[in-house]
């Protein structure tokens, strides 16, 4: 993804109500090829949108809410849904302008042509044609969970690891791929799991990097596979999505040091890869159902 790219400050840039002062919010999250963006506004604005710049891409807006709006495309008026947990998916080729009609809070997920091209690749699928009518109106329960499962790291980007970003970007670009284009039929996908070296090695990276900050692309690198075929290898193998795996180490590392360190709570979550000790407390509380500190405190007396 290059700076030309419609997400983020250049996206909102477009709507011209958000940029007033206290009338909107503006979140985003970008990691590797794969962008994500919560545009909310509060009040009720009768300006559209700023046309869109054309762009070798893709867009899956996701309604937070209900919404009125209207949609022109390269000129042409076209209808546009209204209901929460609908999306709408634009062609980026094609100029958009939207007119809301009332207040707007929604995910818009970018899905760049060459990221959805390699996806095919790994997935060994014949070249894909980008023929999706813009403007669509969908309700799909995989996009609806996928989008909103980025919700938290749209509030927390610092909490976000490359790893569970990764993970919801392909899993995304595939689900894309097979339901709004022409690809490879999902029952001849490869199902094996990984080898045991391909498992250890796998592994020993999550291990050495609990921040998250190792993309998927490396570590299925280093086992000699496509970071599509990897993670689904590696759920295979191990039951879980590689993300899942690496929370699970990382609690894992920090009941060893809750128990076997005077080491503060903060001191752990640093050290276990946590953002800080908010972030380490939440994920220990939703794995084990009790805060580290009370988890600790039953263990010493």
């Amino acid at each position: 993804m290059n700076d030309v790219g419609l997400y983020g400050d250049r996206l909102a840039k477009l709507f011209g109500m958000i940029e007033q002062p206290r009338t909107g919010l503006v979140k985003s999250l970008q990691k590797g090829t794969f962008a994500a963006v919560r545009l909310t506004h509060f009040g009720q604005d009768s300006n559209p949108t700023l046309p869109s710049p054309p762009d070798e891409a893709f867009a899956v807006c996701l309604r937070l809410r209900n919404q009125r709006a209207e949609s022109w495309i390269d000129g042409r008026h076209a209808p546009k849904g209204s209901l929460m947990d609908e999306a709408s998916i634009y062609d980026l080729r094609c100029e958009t302008v939207v007119r809301f009609q009332d207040p707007f809070d929604f995910v818009y997920l970018y899905l760049p042509h060459s990221a959805l091209s390699g996806v095919a690749t790994e997935l060994d699928a014949p070249r894909v044609q980008f023929d999706v009518g813009t403007g669509t109106t969908i309700r799909d329960p995989i996009v609806t969970h996928l989008g909103k499962s980025l919700l938290p790291a749209l509030e927390r980007p610092h909490e976000a690891n490359e790893l569970f970003v990764g993970y919801v970007a392909m899993a995304l670009n595939t689900h894309f791929l097979h339901k709004y284009t022409s690809i490879l039929a999902p029952d001849r996908l490869r199902r094996s799991g990984l080898t045991a070296w391909q498992l250890r090695i796998a592994k020993d990276t999550m291990r050495a990097h609990l921040d998250g900050e190792v993309s998927l692309a490396r570590i299925a690198s280093e086992c000699g596979l496509s970071a599509a075929h990897f993670s689904r290898a590696f759920k295979v193998s191990t039951g879980t999505p590689p993300h899942r795996w690496l929370i699970d180490q990382r609690i894992e590392e920090s009941k060893a040091l809750l128990i076997g360190s005077s080491l503060s709570l903060t001191e752990i979550a640093i050290r276990c890869g946590f953002a800080d000790q908010s972030h380490f407390t939440r994920a220990f509380s939703a794995r084990t159902g009790t805060t580290p500190g009370r988890w600790r405190l039953a263990r010493s007396t």
